[in-house]
């Protein structure tokens, strides 16, 4: 998963609730060898492809997949005709040594193979309704055309804009590993220093700020949105977590200023629901090189600086800070998120700051306030959306 991707806090606060469905993937669960055997030539034997769904009983994005997903109508009629679909327990004994075969980076993790057994693609993390079938479409569609051009990439046949073509096709498949190989081989071909058409399919996907490229890439984006076309927001995503990657890895604050400065230009506000593209990559960089205090002090500096009383900002920021410490709960920006919430609610009351306010409360084991916040936030939803979610959160509250 890119490191800049929002994973929502609710995901894991919320309760796992029996829901009647219509319908549904239909699933082999498999728990053994001989099991997993019988699955494929199955798939081998209907010509068809075989899903694996490796999941955790805990992890809170499983339950989600399980519950929104996979009896999504459009989902299930896809996946039941196209697919042999089995699911594995990744913690019981079968599912750790497939989970170790297959170098399980987390859950939930999917893994799509061929009639014959061969690894077509994976998924890995939650992924909606809307974008499962696309993706799984482009691993279908992408498959046999990934076949023919490796074929000729094998034998040496292979011309740079078939192999651009091919680097495009099995990355849209999900081989990660296998498209940046496939990509640092392109890109050593491409002599010309002015990029064509198919070098900026490719190197769109793998270069980071700091490429030889960047000025002639950034130079022209509407050449940019005519050439990515639909793929022109997931190719600034890419470049955006490779950046913020290296920048980290590297403690290279002033790749992070370069981020904000030269790369959010590129993106329209209409075209991402990012609140402040200029200072993400600040939250980030300093949360992910674990400069705890320098990360407050950046929030406290600017909300009383050039984003004074600007609550929805403030908001904003100790929002991605939460879902972003989620799993490690920091102490000090658990408590420092009471009081951002807090300012918030102080300057106009809003169900988002009292429902943060409520989880950074539960985080931190003050269950009567975290009650308090949750149900003042209960009195302020507007949208079913909000009501279904804050009912399940204090019906989760509330049993503990």
């Amino acid at each position: 998963m890119g490191i800049a991707k929002k994973i929502y806090a609710v995901v894991y606060i919320l309760a796992a609730l029996p829901v009647l469905v219509s319908a549904q993937v239909k699933f082999i669960e498999v728990t053994t060898f001989n099991e997993m055997e019988k699955a494929q030539k199955r798939a081998s034997d209907q010509q068809l492809m075989l899903f694996v769904d490796v999941y955790a009983t805990w992890c809170g994005p499983c339950k989600i997949m399980d519950r929104e997903v996979y009896t999504d109508a459009a989902v299930a009629e896809y996946m039941n005709a196209n697919f042999v679909n089995v699911r594995i327990d990744g913690e019981s004994d079968y599912g750790r040594k497939y989970a170790t075969d297959q170098n399980l980076e987390g859950y939930p993790s999917m893994f799509v193979f061929s009639s014959d057994g061969d690894p077509v693609s994976r998924l890995i993390g939650f992924t909606a309704a809307v974008e499962l079938v696309p993706s799984l479409k482009g691993s279908v569609d992408n498959y046999k055309e990934v076949r023919v051009y490796k074929t000729k990439y094998e034998r040496g046949t292979l011309e740079l804009d078939d192999f651009a073509l091919y680097v495009s096709a099995v990355r849209e498949m999900g081989k990660d590993k296998e498209s940046e190989q496939l990509a640092s081989e392109y890109m050593e071909l491409i002599m010309d220093p002015k990029l064509s058409d198919s070098d900026i399919s490719v190197v769109a996907f793998f270069m980071d700020l700091e490429d030889t490229w960047w000025p002639e890439f950034s130079s022209d984006p509407e050449r940019l949105r005519k050439i990515l076309g639909d793929d022109y927001m997931l190719a600034m995503e890419k470049i955006y977590n490779n950046t913020l990657v290296k920048a980290v890895d590297e403690d290279n604050v002033q790749l992070i200023s370069k981020m904000a400065n030269e790369l959010t230009p590129l993106i329209e506000d209409k075209e991402t629901n990012s609140w402040d593209l200029r200072s993400m990559p600040f939250l980030q960089y300093y949360y992910y090189t674990n400069q705890v205090d320098v990360l407050i002090s950046y929030v406290d500096a600017r909300f009383e600086s050039d984003r004074k009383g600007d609550h929805r900002w403030l908001y904003g920021a100790a929002s991605q800070i939460t879902d972003m410490d989620q799993q490690y709960r920091t102490p000090e920006l658990l408590e420092k998120g009471v009081e951002w919430f807090q300012k918030c609610i102080d300057l106009e009351e809003d169900f988002d700051y009292y429902f943060y306010h409520g989880m950074v409360l539960f985080f931190l084991q003050k269950q009567g306030e975290a009650k308090d916040s949750f149900a003042k936030a209960e009195s302020l939803a507007k949208t079913e959306e909000q009501q279904t979610m804050i009912s399940q959160v204090l019906g989760f509250v509330n049993s503990r």
